[in-house]
């Protein structure tokens, strides 16, 4: 089972966040036009967008969300006590308010990058350390993990190959959500490329 824990921000903020991506989108649909577009138009499946000819693909809102640790794959028979071990860990930390804030793109070359991405602002510090404690439990159930420095993002976009996504990342900077409470996390398997490609298996609280 290919796992992750997110927390999803709640629907006025998603809106904030689709007018700007809505308004990226559109830019980045031009300047294809300008190009050579990719007739084939083809689709991830219902509610897909098409890959465009530069390349990037714009994720449904319906996938957006703040990753806070990803577990990868973890065999059936080890769910049941990650889930006990990650739920007394979230037991552990208390809510946190953040806002959606500009954004960013990986890697930080712009020119060459491969994900856009929209960050965060608020209580960072709060967020990090529940990334970590969630991680050091998840170790303990024998999860293998990567050493990516934890870096909250929610994912608009991405290209393969790398481009130039210089201009989408300075228009990021104006985008700026109301700020809101983070109550829960979400255990959350992905059935990439089957749609709906994320379904949450558990949900637990913040104290």
């Amino acid at each position: 089972m290919r796992l992750f824990v997110a927390v999803y921000p709640p629907k006025e903020v998603l809106d904030e966040v689709a007018r700007a991506a809505d308004a990226l989108s559109a830019a980045d649909g031009l300047d294809v036009a300008r190009g050579a577009l990719d007739t084939s138009g083809r689709s991830d499946g219902p509610g897909g967008r098409p890959r465009l000819g530069l390349g990037l693909r714009w994720r449904d809102r319906a996938e957006w969300h703040f990753t806070v640790l990803f577990l990868g794959d973890v065999d059936a028979p080890g769910v049941p006590p990650l889930q006990e071990r990650l739920a007394a860990e979230a037991a552990r930390h208390e809510r946190m308010s953040v806002a959606v804030r500009g954004g960013g793109t990986f890697p930080g070359d712009t020119g060459q990058a491969s994900v856009l991405w929209a960050g965060l602002e608020g209580d960072v510090d709060g967020m990090t350390a529940l990334a970590a404690g969630l991680r050091k439990v998840a170790r303990k159930s024998g999860v293998r993990l990567d050493r990516r420095a934890f870096v909250p993002h929610l994912t608009l976009a991405s290209s393969r190959p790398p481009t130039d996504m210089t201009a989408l990342r300075y228009a990021l900077g104006g985008l700026a959500t109301p700020f809101w409470t983070v109550d829960a996390i979400h255990l959350v398997r992905s059935h990439h490329p089957a749609r709906p490609r994320y379904e949450t298996l558990a949900t637990w609280p913040l104290s």
